[in-house]
């Protein structure tokens, strides 16, 4: 029969396999572990995405392959067959979770969300996502539909590899999947540690997950190759139950995924008869078994949480989350997924357009409840909890340092300020407080210390962020030395990521600024961040100008005092704070900051530098304000906003204070 006029896929279909269902059942499990943070040193739980990669392209390849072999594919009864087992369960959860948003998402992040609905029902999260990320964005645990990400490369995927085998002749197919998948890893592998976000969230860099299930049906399956690789198992489901708990600590996804994605390829080809038996097994597929509807219930509920709560989610409550998600996703299953999967469902205009319809839906439903969020014209959200990046988005340099017109505010500025987001947020007071022009050099993450900086081993601040950072701050020392007008440097950060606990890279030779120099890893402390501090201050005392130190205001145990402002004033439910008021408790924010405290009070003492804190301004009475005059000083858990940087600023005449100040 010619292709795309099938009627079905008369194709016998293989037996479901209890250890690919094991498989499913295991990456679930990590992956519900790791969201819920139920086991400490589970420290990859992620990975369990990347073996769902590797089944779902097996299965779906083989689906394709076993119709064109027979002659019986057919594109329409393809994408039914996809939709009958995708879309009835996922638009379940959509709709309760648009209905859930009224009550726990502020304004920001309702926002957000209309976008995550759309990008859900077109299976263009992961681009939704993906323009989503960024320092100043709404953190991903506050977003409901995180977790449509992964389903919409396996769509986009699904899109395109049938059509690819259909169009390429036979012969090719196993030429073509090998290229293919060696092109997603080279450029996943090149992109990982450059573009991060674009790396995890799009398809061209995760394809060649996917790609390896297609390879195992397509060249591996009965080939001498395959068996070759049977010899592998034991080592293969070693790595994949270790490596979750152990990762190498590269950048994901790179070697950890090409790992556990190998691993799991071994397994699915090897079809060892004592992954097929067995209480454990067996136990592990049946929870293969509800593993997509817990896949789409789980990450709601943790996220409908971490924004009810706005400090970290006590761990009882996330272990109570994964229980209920695990019933929900029972019921989901038992009552949504498996009888839609059943059911018989012509192709027909009218099918089609009750997709459509469902899909509109779902995404007016966020709309009209943003809208109706957006009535309330008491105060503007949004606006008020804008990203505080002070003179413009250009001076939130994401690369290296040139001096830009729109970062400072004459053409003879008399101040520097110098630092990372928290001397970005300082800009407003200072500006709206100076009659004489500042400059700003800001770098997000960036703090103002020669020859060293912070990094994290996933995501984009990691060492190649770090090692622009210290380029970064040799290029805005050069640009210094060629400003006579300025007379002060202003340097600001919150300082803890240099210390005890986090990982730094620094210069082996910082005799000369500008120097090529090979960068080592150095672990963080206050003597490793004293020096650097202190190297900074006299390489600006030694251009002749003065200097004074910005310490970060007032913060307790993570809570985002800005969102709980938000919260507290459209009555919604706290969980987290300090207290009701969302004050900050004066005695737990100087525990806390302690050790940020130590290392300036090192600094000013060893080199003679003033040190502004807002404590003094901001705490009385055992507690630190939050807001003030009916203005929100805060924008997140630690930033202030432009009206609260404003409002502290003009009280305080900050501009004129820092001048005083500076020495």
């Amino acid at each position: 029969m010619p292709l795309n006029t099938a009627p079905a896929l008369n194709v016998p279909h293989a037996r479901l396999r209890s250890d690919i269902q094991a498989l499913r059942g295991l990456a679930i499990l990590l992956v519900l572990m790791h969201h819920a943070k139920l086991l400490p040193w589970l420290k990859a739980g992620y990975l369990g995405v990347d073996v769902f990669f590797v089944v779902s392209g097996y299965l779906i390849t083989g689906i394709v392959q076993r119709a064109l072999l027979a002659g019986t594919f057919s594109f329409t009864e393809f994408y039914v067959r996809r939709a009958k087992r995708l879309l009835p369960a996922a638009y379940v959860t959509f709709m309760v979770t648009a209905l859930g948003s009224s009550f726990f998402l502020t304004r920001p992040e309702m926002k957000d969300f209309v976008w995550q609905l759309l990008g859900a029902v077109t299976f263009t999260g992961n681009i939704a996502l993906w323009m989503q990320t960024g320092y100043f964005e709404g953190s991903a645990s506050l977003k409901p539909l995180l977790h449509v990400w992964s389903l919409s490369i396996e769509e986009q995927y699904y899109l395109l590899m049938p059509a690819a085998l259909v169009f390429t002749p036979r012969r090719l197919w196993g030429v073509g999947v090998i290229v293919g998948l060696l092109c997603s890893l080279a450029l996943c592998l090149m992109l990982v540690s450059i573009r991060p976000g674009a790396t995890f969230y799009l398809l061209p860099t995760r394809a060649w997950e996917l790609a390896l299930g297609s390879l195992a049906v397509l060249v591996l399956e009965g080939s001498a190759a395959g068996a070759l690789l049977a010899p592998l198992f034991w080592p293969a489901l070693a790595a994949l139950l270790v490596v979750p708990f152990f990762p190498t600590g590269a950048p994901h996804p790179g070697l950890d995924a090409l790992i556990v994605c190998t691993s799991t390829l071994i397994i699915i080809l090897r079809r060892h008869p004592m992954v097929n038996t067995g209480l454990p097994v067996r136990g592990m597929a049946r929870l293969g078994d509800i593993s997509y509807s817990l896949y789409l219930v789980h990450w709601p509920l943790l996220a409908f949480a971490a924004n009810a709560w706005v400090s970290p989610v006590p761990g009882l409550v996330r272990l109570a989350l994964a229980v209920v998600a695990v019933v929900l996703a029972l019921m989901l299953y038992r009552w949504v997924e498996k009888p839609a999967r059943r059911a018989v469902i012509p192709v027909s205009q009218l099918s089609l357009a009750a997709t459509f319809l469902m899909s509109a839906a779902v995404v007016l439903t966020g709309l009209a409840i943003q809208q109706l969020q957006s009535s309330d014209n008491r105060i503007d959200y949004e606006y008020a909890r804008r990203a505080n990046v002070g003179l413009g988005l250009g001076c939130e340099y994401s690369d290296l340092y040139t001096a830009k017109l729109e970062c400072q505010t004459s053409a003879t500025p008399r101040m520097m300020v110098w630092g990372d987001s928290y001397a970005m947020h300082l800009i407003e007071g200072i500006h709206a407080t100076s009659a004489d022009g500042l400059i700003q050099a800001t770098r997000t993450t960036c703090g103002p210390l020669l020859g060293i900086s912070s990094f994290r081993s996933e995501g984009s601040y990691n060492r190649t962020w770090a090692e622009k950072c210290v380029k970064f701050n040799d290029d805005v020392m050069a640009d210094l030395k060629r400003r006579p007008s300025v007379e002060v440097v202003v340097m600001a950060s919150p300082f803890a990521q240099y210390l005890e606990g986090n990982r730094l890279v620094a210069r082996q030779s910082v005799g000369g600024l500008g120097r090529a120099a090979a960068m080592t890893e150095i672990q963080g402390g206050e003597d490793v961040a004293a020096a650097a501090l202190q190297r900074s201050i006299r390489a600006v005392r030694g251009l002749g100008k003065r200097v004074v130190i910005v310490a970060p205001p007032p913060s307790a145990s993570e809570v985002d005092f800005g969102r709980c402002f938000e919260l507290k004033a459209s009555g919604k439910v706290i969980m987290g704070a300090n207290n009701r008021s969302c004050a900050i408790t004066e005695a737990v924010y100087r525990a806390e900051r302690a050790p940020v405290r130590a290392l300036l009070d090192h600094v000013a003492r060893e080199s003679d530098v003033a040190v502004l804190s807002l404590d003094e301004f901001l705490c009385q009475q055992g507690t630190c304000a939050i807001e003030m005059d009916g203005v929100a000083l805060y924008r997140d858990a630690g930033h202030l906003s432009y009206d609260g940087s404003r409002l502290l600023g003009q009280k305080l005449d900050i501009a004129n204070r820092l001048m005083f100040m500076a020495r």
